[in-house]
């Protein structure tokens, strides 16, 4: 007899959880093996296999449209695409051993002087900040256009910039902490709207770039620190409470 699992099931036995296996219901990139008469996901060992591979490709660094394509076609340049993977893991080390290498010196200023010395830290701090650029730099390179980086070159260079990521810290904190209830509960529509004020506030004059971020946001491919206080998980959730929120206009 063929094994089913509900969803519920498929998040405990693949690590999973429901909220991103509904989104990847959502984007074509897991179906469910089928679904019930009143709606309830069923997954298969097939869909074993595909998540297995989903989480394989996440893991050495592709983007969810990434695995898209390459669970669909053929198409893919693996050598090339592994390549680049390759390369991005090899940046994101570098700025792990950066960091490492900041706090060892810290430690071993502090030990012989028994003080702080902060220009030394502040000159290997600049090399770290310019080790993460680089990789904000690539991703960007592989997501927007030239006229969208553009954009945010000149958002991030106005004063507004502190006060934005002040304000986006604080919803994502709001955010979490209701995760525990419904996205239709009254908390988290309050949540919702403040999310849409803040996101049309800050995308007004360009609303098309602002959904592409959303996109982005949602399928995680976001680097380390760009976004105070960003996961995937709150994304997800507020994705929920935002489409309720615009189901009643």
């Amino acid at each position: 007899m063929t094994k089913y699992w509900t969803t519920k099931e498929f998040s405990k036995l693949t690590g999973v959880t429901v909220r991103t296996l509904h989104y990847y219901d959502e984007e074509n990139l897991l179906k469910p093996h089928h679904k019930s008469a009143v709606g309830y996901r069923f997954y298969s060992s097939e869909d074993l296999q595909v998540i297995q591979k989903i989480s394989i490709l996440k893991y050495i660094g592709f983007n969810l449209k990434q695995i898209k394509t390459i669970l669909l076609s053929n198409q893919l340049d693996w050598l090339s695409s592994l390549n680049l993977q390759a390369k991005i893991i090899q940046d994101n080390i570098a700025k792990l051993n950066q960091g490492l290498l900041l706090i060892q010196q810290s430690i071993n200023l502090y030990s012989k002087n028994n003080e702080i010395e902060w220009q030394s830290i502040d000159k290997m701090l600049e090399v770290f900040k310019m080790t993460h650029d680089n990789i904000v730099k690539e991703w960007a390179q592989r997501n927007f256009s030239n006229d969208e980086v553009n954009f945010f070159a000149e958002m991030n260079f106005q004063q507004a910039k502190i006060d934005r990521d002040a304000v986006w810290s604080g919803l994502f904190a709001e955010a979490k902490s209701l995760m525990d209830q419904d996205p239709a509960s009254p908390a988290a529509q309050e949540v919702a709207q403040k999310w849409m004020d803040s996101a049309n506030g800050q995308y007004e004059s360009n609303p098309e770039l602002g959904q592409k971020m959303w996109e982005l946001m949602k399928s995680g491919d976001i680097p380390a620190g760009l976004i105070p206080g960003y996961e995937q998980e709150i994304v997800l959730f507020m994705n929920q409470a935002i489409g309720i929120l615009y189901s009643k206009k």
